[in-house]
């Protein structure tokens, strides 16, 4: 049985990756993408017939979707680095043919690939969906690209039948 064992810790950067995909590549980014470009689309062909009101709803229409909601987004994920126990120290993942084991200190268990609902695989972060509002992370970034390379192989042989986006590329030799 093939097997590997990983020791990371979940930082800002990670959480925030993980919030950015999450926020803009489901139904949420979808509106907020088509609103940026239906308010910057307005705003170039209508401009000279535009009030001062309507331009300035539309300035704030794509900055928020733009520009502020990510920023938001990134303070978000640095607070809750900081303040959630479980981002403080580091985490062991073993990934093995029956599915992610995880521990930190005394606390941990086993997430069986059963439970695994969809498996999002990004240049430096690993999302492991458990359902619609649990994550498991697993930064790549942290391991090295061998050791990266390693880990997405095994994912692929072991999640075989669950939804995976594979988004990170293989490097060349």
């Amino acid at each position: 049985m093939e097997h590997k064992t990983f020791t990371t810790k979940t930082e800002a950067k990670d959480l925030f990756r993980f919030q950015i995909y999450h926020t803009y590549f489901g139904v949420t980014g979808v509106l907020l993408g088509l609103l940026a470009v239906l308010a910057t689309g307005d705003l170039i062909g209508n401009f000279t017939e535009m009030s001062t009101g309507t331009k300035v709803i539309c300035i704030l229409l794509v900055a928020w979707a733009v520009v502020l909601n990510p920023v938001n987004l990134y303070f978000k994920a640095k607070k809750q680095a900081k303040t959630v126990e479980l981002f403080k120290n580091p985490i062991d993942t073993e990934i093995t043919e029956e599915g992610i084991s995880m521990s930190q200190g005394e606390n941990g268990g086993l997430v069986e690939w059963k439970d695994v609902t969809k498996i999002v695989i990004l240049k430096n972060l690993v999302i492991f969906y458990l359902g619609k509002v649990r994550a498991h992370l697993l930064p790549l970034e942290q391991l090295g690209e061998a050791d990266a390379d390693e880990a997405v192989e095994l994912i692929k042989k072991y999640g075989v039948g669950k939804k995976i986006v594979n988004k990170r590329k293989k490097r060349r030799k």
